[in-house]
């Protein structure tokens, strides 16, 4: 299921790193916002900002936030990432599973996910407004801020609503 999809995904973290940032920037304007839903199933609230508050290309710094509005098991979040990620950047995958399932949390209605992509491209994370790790490969970062933001989405209006394009 798509809408699992892209809910999946905006877990992701692990590992310390020099680049880890405790707290997530918060003097970020926003770019866009919208909200996924698959049928009659609201999924989440997206937003999206930046340090001017304007998208032109998929590097950093940006940050993703995503407001969930259901729960959300685990092992759907990781299957549905790994199914998104193929599409973009099959390779390195499963590397990049594996470091999600060792801290990956239930997603609970109400529970906020944010990623943010550091200017060096770098990933971290943030649940409940808490750090939880990151991923400290440029390649990552871009695949996974892409499957909100690129160009072959696999929802297009919800990813030009948060580039701020309608």
């Amino acid at each position: 299921m798509r809408f699992l999809a892209t809910c999946t995904i905006v877990l992701m973290v692990f590992g310390n790193n020099a680049h880890a940032q405790l707290t997530p920037p918060n003097d970020y304007k926003q770019v866009g916002a919208a909200k996924l839903r698959v049928l009659w199933f609201d999924i989440y609230d997206a937003e999206l900002s930046s340090p001017d508050g304007r998208f032109s290309r998929i590097t950093g710094p940006l940050m993703l936030k995503l407001t969930y509005l259901r729960d959300i098991k685990k092992k759907k979040l990781l299957e549905e990432t790994a199914n998104q990620l193929r599409a973009i950047e099959p390779p390195r995958v499963q590397i990049w599973l594996n470091q999600l399932e060792r801290i990956w949390p239930e997603i609970n209605r109400g529970d906020h996910l944010a990623f943010y992509l550091d200017a060096e491209g770098f990933g971290h994370f943030y649940f409940n407004e808490h750090y939880v790790g990151s991923i400290n490969d440029a390649r990552f970062g871009k695949a996974f801020i892409s499957i909100w933001l690129g160009q072959n989405s696999d929802y297009p209006e919800l990813a030009r609503k948060l580039r701020g394009e309608s």
